[in-house]
């Protein structure tokens, strides 16, 4: 790597401490988990010092650093994403920037074999950034629960809207009158979400049973009671699950819909699919954002097969109306 190069990598890091910096602490001020907030304080002060170690190198190769600042819009942003996201995505994906940070470091320490003064420090900067990634491990693990109920949640919701959006697309190629193919897309979003609910109840029943049974094989093998609490926490999960996926189903549900309430059938396709796509690129954002999948590439994946189904539908609905000469006026 040559000499330039070093020095805008230099300025990178330095900018991206400067950031990490910033973003720690301001997050740290807004959450109301205790533990991690002190840690995101913690972090933000070794985030200082690795700054420090940016900005000497930058100085000693005669840079100047004053206008070198944290990226305030970026933080910001985060900050304003984690009010709706949550905090444990936001740690995913803060989890996700470390594991990032610590490869593009290790490639860059190797330009400094020479140095090893340099090189040492760098390889500290390493071990505080696995350190960083262990600290949001540990906070993910605590919130994996939460996390997976938000990704119930989003599944919910994008089923009922690539369903529902497909088949409105179908029935709009069919039926002249907006409203009646509104109304028809409410019985296919009603009955989904009973199918749905069920489903996801019986899944869920399942394993909760599982569990059930594996707590009290463990209290006798140990002597002791079932732990009565556990139990009927399994008990009330599938029940939870069950309605919480018919209720954002119709959420997702309805989002095509009410395109049709209003609108003549062309403007009202031409909406919903435009919500749509940009509903399930935000959502499938979060699931992959939660399992640290690339989020513009899910995103545009989920918004494309959404239109694509909607496509397939529209073509059906139109080959009945012009092969078999079905519609309804």
């Amino acid at each position: 790597m040559d000499e330039a190069s070093l020095i805008q990598k230099c300025i990178k890091y330095y900018r991206d401490e400067l950031t990490d910096e910033l973003f720690y602490i301001r997050l740290s001020e807004r959450i109301s988990d205790k533990w991690l907030a002190e840690n995101l304080a913690r972090l933000s002060k070794i985030e200082k010092k690795h700054s420090s170690f940016w900005k000497g190198l930058l100085e000693n190769k005669g840079i100047r650093t004053e206008s070198i600042k944290p990226r305030k819009l970026k933080v910001s942003f985060m900050v304003f994403l984690s009010r709706i996201i949550g905090t444990p995505l936001t740690v995913k994906l803060l989890e996700n920037g470390e594991v990032e940070s610590v490869a593009s470091y290790r490639d860059f320490s190797a330009s400094y074999s020479n140095r090893p003064e340099i090189g040492n420090i760098i390889e500290g900067i390493i071990k505080d950034e696995v350190e960083h990634e262990s600290v949001f491990s540990s906070a993910i693990d605590k919130s994996r629960n939460l996390i997976e109920r938000n990704r119930s949640v989003i599944y919910g919701i994008s089923d009922g809207l690539v369903e529902v959006l497909a088949t409105l697309a179908g029935l709009s190629a069919i039926i002249s009158v907006h409203s009646i193919v509104a109304l028809g897309g409410t019985v296919v979003a009603v009955s989904g979400m009973v199918s749905m609910s069920v489903g996801a109840y019986l899944s869920k029943n399942s394993e909760s049973q599982l569990r059930i049974s594996e707590e009290r094989k463990r209290a006798i093998l140990r002597n002791e009671d079932a732990q009565e609490g556990k139990i009927k926490k399994y008990k009330n999960e599938a029940l939870s699950t069950g309605l919480n996926t018919g209720a954002f189903y119709i959420v997702g549900a309805a989002i095509p819909i009410l395109p049709f309430v209003f609108l003549p059938n062309l403007p009202a396709l031409i909406t919903s699919i435009i919500l749509v796509a940009f509903t399930q690129a935000i959502s499938n954002g979060i699931v992959a954002l939660s399992v640290g999948q690339p989020v513009a590439r899910e995103s545009i994946k989920s918004a494309s097969l959404a239109l694509l189904a909607t496509l397939a539908s529209f073509l059906v609905g139109q080959a009945f109306h012009i092969f078999l000469h079905i519609s309804v006026l």
